[in-house]
Order: structure tokens, then sequence, then C-alpha cells
């Protein structure tokens, strides 16, 4: 696996982790402006994650992130495997929180697929189960 390619996603998700500790979306554009490609698109699949929807360029990634901000409190992510499939990486993830609106504690199991160019994440497709993220990349548990 390419080590940048995983460290980049690391801070991705440390950087996440410290805006949903803040309570503040604009606390990623720093990694944002350094790490994402500026057209990075974000795709939520199947019904858990609002599935079907797309979210274009870092205020539309930013539009998505504020609105689990606002549906969760005390919310975090931590990547548990990293599986390299080209130039896709394949990451499953443990997401943890408090819904909001109801005081119920969360926490499952999900996958992320990254597609990085030129050291840049162009694309982010989030999915309810590892098995999906792994089709998607062309692999299989």
């Amino acid at each position: 696996m390419s080590k940048e390619n995983a460290d980049l996603v690391r801070r991705s998700y440390a950087a996440l982790n410290a805006a949903y500790k803040s309570g503040d979306v604009n606390d990623l554009l720093p990694l944002a402006d350094e790490v994402w490609d500026p057209n990075i698109v974000l795709s939520t699949k199947g019904d858990l994650l609002a599935g079907g929807e797309e979210w274009h360029g870092y205020e539309g990634v930013l539009r998505f992130i504020a609105s689990q901000m606002e549906a969760f409190q005390q919310m975090w992510l931590e990547p548990q495997e990293f599986i390299e499939a080209g130039n896709m990486l394949v990451v499953s993830v443990q997401f943890g929180g408090r819904a909001r609106h109801t005081g119920i504690e969360l926490e499952f199991s999900t996958a992320n697929v990254f597609t990085i160019n030129d050291g840049r994440p162009t694309r982010m497709d989030l999915y309810e189960s590892k098995a999906e993220a792994l089709k998607a990349a062309g692999l299989s548990e």
C-alpha cells in the first residue's frame, strides 16, 4: 500500500475528528486547501447514509459534514483498516456519536473508498459495509 496515501487519509480523519470535537466545520478548510482536490466529490451509498446523494467541491463536502454535526454530538470516526486497490484506498471505519435529538448513543462499522489522483483525494464514497466498499473497488473479502 502507498504509505503516502494511507497517511493522507489518516490526516483527513484526524482533522475531521478535531472538527467534530470543536463543532466548527470550518476547521477543515486548511486541510481541504492542502490535501483535497478542489473538485472533490463525496457520495453516499445505502439507506443508512442517505444514499444516492453527491456533494461537490470543498463547499459541498463541508455542507455534508455540517449536516452530520447537526444530527450528532460527540461524533467520532476511527479508521480500522486500509486496503489499497490501485488508485483507490478502502478504509473500514468505526463510527460513533450521540444522536442530537434523541440522545441515543450509536456506534457502528462502515467503510469509505477514497480515489486518489496525483496525491490528492478526488472522490470519497461512503458505504454501509466493508463488503460493499471492497466490491466497489473491484476487490472481495
